[in-house]
């Protein structure tokens, strides 16, 4: 079949307009065993069609069983030229030509809450051969897509993020939700209980406030931080694609000293002096 006019090549095509990039994907070959531990040593090369998710570390920009097959200068090849090859050679059991969207990938040091929002939206959506979830160190989280087998569906949702960059307003904000969550329950109840307690002192002696910030359980106390970021209209930030972050001093800030009066003991709270 000619490859000119075959539907790998209009794939490949159709994915090279979008923004991303091509690579390839060659697992490492893995040690198998036919008995015990003593039974002799087998290299068997794992067919990279097989795995339902991969790690961002077998990635590559040019493809060693093509090197080996037509020289280093193949390193050079587009990605139209590559997949011809591959075809042409019969290697798609050894390797694989596989596109990532700057759109659907991040994690702790790259991307958006978006990007990861989008690439959960496509795995709920898609399965593999088409998409498979790729993953890596520092929270990275991807999908790659494999060009032969790439539906209409597919290449309309990723062909959508050039106009808009979100597939999926309620994901994301469910995401971020998420982020929040994990990160009041990590650090976040504990810097503005620390914030309440700062607060506290300045209208109390410094043992009457650590023991009224103590005293407010979790639930209490995240009402009265929600209720600050709704009198301050102050809002969480997500500086990467896996964290939420807010300044939990800003936030004590905005709550009203008569609320802090009400959180003291009957008459430990000192009073405002009088207007002269």
């Amino acid at each position: 079949m000619n490859f000119l006019v075959s539907r790998l090549h209009v794939n490949v095509q159709a994915l090279s307009e979008l923004s991303g990039e091509f690579y390839f994907y060659e697992p490492s070959r893995e040690i198998v065993r036919s008995g015990s531990l003593s039974s002799p040593i087998e290299w068997r090369h794992p067919c990279p069609n097989e795995a339902d998710s991969l790690s961002f570390g077998g990635l590559s920009t040019y493809s060693l069983e093509l090197c080996r097959e037509l020289g280093s200068s193949l390193s050079k090849a587009s990605p139209e030229e590559a997949a011809e090859l591959l075809c042409q050679r019969k290697l798609w059991r050894h390797c694989s030509l596989v596109w990532i969207s700057s759109h659907c990938q991040g994690g702790d040091y790259a991307g958006g809450t978006h990007n990861v929002s989008n690439a959960r939206v496509l795995i709920d959506q898609f399965s593999s051969p088409e998409l498979r979830e790729i993953g890596g160190g520092y929270g990275a989280l991807g999908v790659v897509i494999d060009p032969r087998y790439l539906s209409d569906d597919l290449l309309e949702s990723l062909q959508s993020l050039e106009g808009y960059p979100v597939l999926d307003e309620d994901d994301l904000s469910h995401y971020e939700i998420e982020l929040q969550s994990e990160a009041w329950e990590s650090w976040a109840e504990r810097e503005f209980r620390c914030a309440m307690e700062n607060r506290l002192s300045e209208i109390s002696s410094e043992d009457q406030a650590e023991r009224a910030a103590e005293a407010i359980s979790s639930e209490p106390l995240f009402e009265i931080f929600c209720q600050a970021l709704e009198v301050g209209n102050l809002y969480w930030s997500h500086e990467c694609a896996t964290s939420a972050w807010i300044d939990c001093k800003e936030v004590a800030s905005e709550i009203p000293d008569e609320s802090l009066r009400d959180l003291l003991p009957v008459g430990s709270a000192i009073q405002a002096p009088l207007p002269l």
